[in-house]
């Protein structure tokens, strides 16, 4: 931050020699505030810019007590009663106090032969210009070998309380510490490049304005290694009504990783955990496209892209067995809608002789040998364990 320190010396009398009754406490008109006119003019001041100003005295007990007696500071600033003036001021604009400066007399302690308080008493004139105040309280973190780009903003700061102001054009520069390797700030106060280690670099970074105003702040990019993500979405199965799980991890980066729904939708029923674990009980079917996203504590973002596919519930749509004729060759393939494959069958129920049930394929083959009526269950039984089952009649004719 740039400061006003002007640090007054006051001029001593000689040693040994007591005031006289007509010496009296007078202002210095040189420095720090000069005269100009009737006026002694100080240096201007910015917003937000801390003030310390020590006006001087000449003469009389060497020794003084300063106080406004007309008017004030601008705002933010005050005066001590030993003539310093200090604060920060928080509008731009301008003040003409009238400022006393009295001889400290020994019954206030000042000097034992100070009996009288001889003061005098002049118009100031404080001027506040418009400060200069950088913006971007942090820079984001950044990541071994992908390319880097923060722009710093700086404010020609006409207010703190509230904070006012328009964008300021700058001078850029690092005042002190390093940046990464690979890593540089433009005098446009652009910080970009490629990271090349990880690390933390901490650095000063000065803007100036025009009219030699000035700000600086510290500043820390931190970097880590890129966000590496291990995804089970999309290689799950899922079906209606079966509950689902896939779990997600991420690694590199820092701190708590957070995970969202950059694009698409997951199906009715399913959610996205903290953990990144897609969880629930699919309520629809169909292909589903999800683009999901982590982002670290220090907002480093990665993405993965899966098509999740929900198969229809498991179900038998053969509604009817084709009727057989005894010593004739018969074959029938039961339909089924949905699940998961594979899928196995088991059967209840006698067969007629000659034909057998094929359980892998859910397939009745073969030749009857005799007439007769047959009822059959079939179950079906799918590798998310959904089952179906239903009764059917083969006639053999």
């Amino acid at each position: 931050m740039k400061r006003f320190a002007l640090i007054a010396a006051f001029v001593a009398l000689l040693a040994g020699v007591a005031a006289t009754p007509g010496s009296a406490a007078s202002f210095d008109d040189t420095n720090p505030c000069p005269a100009l006119g009737p006026l002694l003019v100080c240096p201007a001041a910015q917003v937000g810019q801390p003030v310390s100003l020590q006006l001087r005295a000449l003469a009389g007990c060497d020794v003084y007590r300063w106080e406004i007696t007309n008017g004030g500071l601008p705002a933010g600033l005050s005066l001590s009663s030993s003539g310093l003036v200090t604060g920060s001021p928080t509008n731009a604009g301008g003040t003409e106090p009238w400022i006393t400066v009295h001889d400290l007399t020994a019954p206030e302690g000042g000097p034992s032969w100070c009996g009288g308080d001889n003061h005098s008493e002049r118009q100031f004139a404080f001027d506040v210009v418009p400060g200069l105040s950088i913006q971007d309280q942090s820079v984001p973190g950044g990541t071994v070998g992908l390319a880097y780009s923060k722009q710093l903003t700086a404010l020609s700061l006409t207010s703190t309380n509230p904070v006012q102001g328009s964008p300021a054009a700058a001078m850029w520069s690092i005042q002190s510490g390093s940046l990464p390797d690979g890593v540089t700030l433009s005098s446009a106060g652009l910080l970009s490049g490629t990271p090349a280690a990880e690390g933390s670099w901490t650095f000063v970074v000065r803007a100036v304005g025009g009219g030699n105003a000035s700000d600086t702040e510290t500043e820390t990019l931190v970097v880590r290694q890129p966000i590496a993500i291990t995804s089970e979405v999309g290689a799950t199965k899922a079906e209606v009504g079966v509950p689902f799980s896939a779990t997600q991890t991420a690694s590199g980066g820092e701190g708590t990783f957070t995970w969202s729904v950059a694009e698409g939708a997951l199906p009715s029923g399913l959610t996205l955990g903290a953990d990144g674990t897609v969880s629930g009980t699919p309520a629809v079917a169909g292909r589903f496209p999800v683009t999901l996203t982590v982002t670290d504590r220090e907002s480093r973002s990665k993405n993965v892209s899966a098509t999740l596919v929900v198969a229809p519930k498991l179900s038998i749509l053969t509604l009817k067995l084709r009727a057989a004729k005894v010593g004739k060759a018969y074959r029938l393939k039961l339909a089924t809608l949905g699940g998961v494959a594979p899928t196995t069958w088991t059967i209840r129920g006698k067969l007629p002789l000659g034909v057998k049930f094929a359980a892998k394929t859910g397939t009745l083959i073969g030749a009857p040998r005799k007439a007769g009526k047959y009822r059959l269950t079939f179950t079906a039984v799918d590798s998310l364990l959904v089952s179906a089952r239903k009764t059917l009649t083969l006639v053999v004719k």
